[in-house]
């Protein structure tokens, strides 16, 4: 992306999590009640371990990710029915017009009965043009997400993305303490948070504040936080940063004296 002129800015942020997520072992699926309904479709009545489709399922992730399968941990719908895809959109609102929308997930559909994208689209009502949805991005999609909207979307009409970081299989003894997802409103590049430049690895030097986190939401959180404790000063250059070790990306990000949208 071009350090010139700004054509892309983000006008509004939202931010949802859920603390303590459950996770639960798979395995004793049918003995558990918090699972029940989450793998239906799936053949696990079968006594003799190692039958039927979740089993195939559960080894094929061991296999990928290389951990022996009793330390998998399987994320389970949440306890109230809300989940936090669809609060931090909420908590964004509505776009001033007909625009374009996209779910930028770290990892699968935590439902895997009721794919996230659609039911979304469906519930909010929103004036959506065209919808698209990404999974397994890992902790690149809080910054790719950027660079997707930047030719994807027409910055006159904006766009709404919102990324989604629920891990849906972790190792039991590194359970991720909250799940995070973050809502984005882009327009033009006459909002309060001009697009500068994105990309992977070293970031630019030349920053005011900086925001990190791990995970896809990285600091995006912390951002949001800043600005609505108005902390950061217009002309500010702000670092954006996402996922840690072999994965990290960033954003560049300018600071105007416009207000930030109705995103909390």
């Amino acid at each position: 992306m071009s350090t010139g002129a700004p054509l892309l800015s983000v006008v509004a942020l939202a931010v949802a999590t859920e603390e303590d997520p459950r996770y639960h072992d798979p395995r004793r699926s049918r003995d558990t009640e918090d699972m029940a309904g989450l793998f239906g479709g799936w053949d696990t009545a079968r006594e003799d371990e190692g039958d039927g489709l979740l089993a195939a399922y559960l080894a094929s992730v061991a296999q990928y990710s290389g951990a022996p399968p009793s330390e998998l941990r399987m994320l389970t719908a949440p306890p109230d029915g809300e989940d936090i895809a669809r609060t931090a959109l909420s908590r964004l609102g509505p776009p001033p017009g007909p625009q374009p929308f996209v779910l930028v997930q770290a990892s699968a559909d935590r439902d895997m009965l009721s794919a996230a994208l659609p039911r979304l689209v469906h519930e909010s009502r929103w004036p959506v043009t065209e919808d698209l949805g990404l999974t397994h991005l890992g902790d690149l999609g809080g910054t790719a997400v950027v660079g997707l909207v930047s030719w994807w979307a027409d910055a006159r009409s904006g766009a709404t993305a919102l990324v989604v970081d629920q891990p849906l299989f972790a190792l039991a003894g590194t359970l991720p303490p909250r799940l995070t997802a973050v809502a984005l409103r882009f327009g033009d590049g006459d909002g309060p948070l001009h697009v500068l430049d994105q990309g992977e690895g070293r970031p630019p030097p030349a920053a005011d504040r900086s925001f990190h986190g791990p995970g896809a939401c990285g600091g995006w959180p912390e951002l949001h936080h800043a600005l609505h404790h108005d902390e950061l000063r217009p002309d500010d250059r702000i670092l954006v940063r996402c996922g840690a070790e072999e994965q990290r990306s960033w954003v560049l990000l300018r600071r105007t004296a416009s207000a930030l949208g109705e995103g909390r």
